[in-house]
């Protein structure tokens, strides 16, 4: 039996290890030629795609922020808040804080859900993913302000100017803070940390309201108003600066991964 099995074993054939070789090298050769011609995503492409994964949830979130917020004020002053100075001076002021506030939790998910990593790994890079939600926010923030403006003007007891300023005011400081906590802080404490500079500017207004109901007297002009417009441009350069800095000098790629840990 053992001899039988013997001549059996020797008379099988040897595989060819140079043909499977071969095959291996040709097949090699196919994928790394697909992987030269597939097409890189382009930015735009990219932007778009994250218009339907993410764009329209924060789009949703800062509506639904805006409902929230009228909702609320007009169930405590009631449907009239417009026409007494101080409460349309809050209201502005909070919705215009609040909208900011209200996309913050979308920059902290891949810190939450621990997907810095993935995210890392990926085609386009951290900053790029965070350079579309920036624009996506952005646009959301330009269309329901514009939106509340327009209806502020018309229907509030607050002229043009005292209007786009109790907008402007709150939401540049929060767009600053924010810009700045994300190039320094893990994304779990970027709610907190954005939590706290609403609350301590809206204190601020409405000591500010208190003492001045239709934010400044008739007798200040033209200085107060040239007051808020110097104020005003400082921190549309202080946006710019710390957008610059989030997306050239910073350590947010870092962070982030650190979030992860």
């Amino acid at each position: 039996m053992e001899e039988k099995l013997r001549e059996m074993m020797h008379q099988m054939p040897v595989p060819d290890a140079e043909s499977g070789l071969s095959r291996t090298i040709a097949l090699a050769k196919i994928e790394a030629g697909r992987q030269k011609r597939s097409e890189r995503i382009s930015f735009a492409r990219f932007f778009w795609l994250q218009g339907k994964y993410v764009g329209w949830k924060i789009w949703a979130a800062q509506l639904c922020m805006l409902l929230l917020i009228t909702a609320l004020t007009v169930s405590t002053f009631g449907t009239g808040f417009m026409q007494i100075p101080v409460y349309a001076i809050r209201y502005l002021s909070a919705f215009s804080g609040l909208i900011m506030l209200s996309a913050v939790p979308f920059f902290c998910r891949p810190g939450r859900w621990k997907m810095s990593e993935l995210e890392a790994a990926s085609y386009m890079s951290s900053k790029t993913l965070l350079a579309a939600k920036l624009i996506w926010t952005g646009a959301g923030n330009i269309s329901v302000l514009t939106g509340v403006f327009l209806v502020m003007t018309r229907h509030s007891v607050l002229d043009t100017l005292r209007t786009g300023l109790c907008l402007l005011f709150p939401f540049l400081c929060m767009a600053a803070g924010c810009l700045f906590f994300l190039s320094h802080l893990r994304s779990n404490h970027l709610p907190w940390a954005s939590a706290g500079l609403f609350a301590v500017v809206f204190l601020l207004i409405m000591r500010w309201s208190h003492w001045q109901p239709y934010l400044y007297s008739e007798d200040s002009f033209p200085a107060m108003p040239l007051m808020f417009a110097v104020v005003l441009i400082l921190l549309v350069f202080l946006c710019v600066y710390q957008l610059w800095y989030l997306m050239c000098r910073s350590d947010y790629e870092e962070l982030q991964l650190a979030d992860g840990v």
